[in-house]
């Protein structure tokens, strides 16, 4: 069916064209002839018969253009085959056009008209300059079709070629995340297994069921915010289970930033370095606060953490390889267009700010 459609597309353009070259040609000879004494209905003939001839040959002409193109290594030599090409097409129009004019335009019992006689006309060797001027226009106009055509493509390709590249770096990012990720809880868990034997188990399981969505996602590079959290919930309930209420989680999120598009395992990396840098090094209560809005064609997202007060220089933190990753995704997504801030506080702990283009997300 869709051949089928391609089919009757070309079809319609190409008769369209010969409708338009025809009509075009025919108001061009009229408009030229002083006081317009020229024949309409023969000159409307004229032209179709010509444009027609010149339609049928297209197919030739094509591919010609695409074996020889203008190159910077053969365009002369490439350039001169065309121009043969199109002299021998232009002849060859030009008899058979003159050919089928003289056999149904010209009177029958006429004597004084031979077909010789009529090629050798001033009119006959004028329209022959004109065929062939005709014939080289058509290649030129080919030759810009066919250099479209391969800017087209290349620009494909170079986007295909583009977006598998991101795709391979983020692959790759993701799989430094995950060990980095899975290392660091089973070190915690194996720290518990002596003396909380059951709540390591309730972490294994925990992390059990984290690996097993993560796996189940892993082709989704983007996902609704309130879905990431999801992920993020199951990592905090494995980390609620090692620090117990000293760990205090306060979700402030607007019902217009949930639904925004953001990259599958965004914030885990920035939960986990709050808790290791927070509440890991507090003896008391450590608060991690996570706020999510949109505003003016943004989402904006922030999470800071209590922890323990840092010496004021050097002002921004060391990023490791979860924040680096961050870093590096974010790049991958959205180029430029994203603002990203990690500074100590004043009180101690840590905050992160991140300004993301606020565009919806699918699922």
């Amino acid at each position: 069916m869709e051949k089928y459609k391609e089919w009757c597309r070309r079809v319609i353009v190409v008769v369209l064209g010969w409708a338009g070259a025809t009509t075009f040609l025919t108001a061009l000879l009229i408009a030229s002839e002083p006081g317009g004494q020229r024949n309409l209905y023969f000159t409307l003939y004229v032209n179709a018969v010509l444009c027609g001839l010149w339609t049928l040959s297209l197919p030739l002409l094509a591919k010609c253009v695409q074996r020889f193109p203008f190159s910077r290594e053969n365009r002369l030599r490439h350039g001169a085959v065309l121009l043969l090409v199109v002299v021998g097409l232009a002849d060859l129009v030009w008899v058979v056009w003159w050919a089928i004019l003289f056999s149904t335009w010209f009177p029958a019992d006429s004597s004084s008209h031979t077909f010789a006689a009529v090629l050798r006309s001033e009119v006959a060797i004028w329209s022959l300059r004109a065929n062939l001027f005709l014939g080289i226009i058509l290649v030129m106009g080919l030759q810009v079709r066919r250099i479209r055509q391969d800017y087209r493509t290349e620009r494909v390709r170079a986007s295909e070629l583009e977006r598998r590249l991101a795709e391979s770096q983020l692959a790759a990012l993701r799989m430094q995340l995950h060990p980095h990720f899975l290392f660091n809880t089973l070190h915690t868990i194996a720290g518990l297994i002596g003396d909380q034997p059951t709540t390591a188990r309730r972490m294994i399981v925990d992390l059990g069921d984290f690996l097993r969505l993560t796996l189940k996602e892993e082709q989704a590079s983007m996902q609704s915010l309130a879905a990431e959290l999801g992920f993020v919930d199951l990592y905090m309930s494995i980390e609620k289970l090692r620090l117990g209420d000293r760990l205090i989680l306060d979700y402030e999120i607007e019902p217009a930033a949930a639904t925004a598009e953001v990259p599958h395992l965004l914030l885990q990396p920035l939960f986990e370095n709050a808790v290791r840098h927070g509440a890991a090094r507090l003896t008391g209560s450590c608060g991690i606060t996570f706020h999510a809005s949109r505003e003016n064609g943004r989402l904006n997202l922030r999470l800071e953490n209590d922890g323990p007060a840092r010496p004021p220089f050097p002002n921004t933190p060391k990023r490791g390889v979860g924040l680096a990753n961050t870093m590096a995704r974010l790049s991958l997504h959205y180029g430029d267009d994203f603002d990203f801030e990690y500074v100590d506080r004043p009180q101690g702990g840590v905050r992160v700010a991140l300004s993301l283009p606020w565009r919806k997300a699918e699922r």
